[in-house]
């Protein structure tokens, strides 16, 4: 009798824990994003340039530059993703229109090492990358409708590089 109750109890756990990984596998499936095929603007340009610092240690970047021509008032540019990075969307008060994203090459890095292993489990696991895009696409995201948005757009183009020159040494 008290095997049965070991055999039973054998094929019991693995079953739940089964069925309760499975629960979690069609959870992301689920919740894939879809792109908005029809957003409430039109985007009249995008494109994205790459700078570098005329000093030691100044650093590069890439920025990613889309002009809208039409944008339906209630539309909120959040972020822009890119090159497997979520950036902030900046705009500017001059020009209403045109939202920024700023990809600094450097990799940003907070990481805890220490011989201490309690203090290097604080280390926070990078969030997986929502999209698969090629290195000339990017994906704006927005609100409207009180409902979060995704619109992927294709075929940036590259502008040519900005080299800064290198600060005055009189200065």
């Amino acid at each position: 009798m008290k095997n049965i109750k070991i055999l039973i109890f054998l094929f019991t756990v693995p079953l739940l824990l089964l069925s309760f990984s499975n629960c979690g596998g069609a959870q992301t499936a689920s919740s894939k994003t879809t792109f908005e095929q029809n957003p409430p603007f039109k985007i009249a340009e995008a494109y994205y340039q790459n700078w570098i610092a005329g000093v030691k240690d100044g650093g590069s970047a890439t920025n990613i530059h889309i002009l809208f021509n039409e944008m339906d008032p209630d539309a909120v540019i959040q972020n822009i993703y890119f090159r497997n990075q979520k950036l902030e969307a900046k705009g500017n008060v001059n020009e209403p229109n045109k939202f920024v994203g700023y990809l600094k090459n450097e990799p940003q890095r907070d990481v805890i090492m220490d011989s201490d292993p309690i203090k290097e489990a604080q280390n926070k696991l990078p969030d997986p990358f929502p999209f698969q895009l090629e290195d000339n696409e990017a994906v704006v995201e927005y609100w409207f409708g009180g409902k979060k948005n995704y619109y992927k757009v294709s075929n940036l183009s590259q502008k040519e590089m900005i080299p800064y020159p290198q600060a005055n040494p009189h200065e």
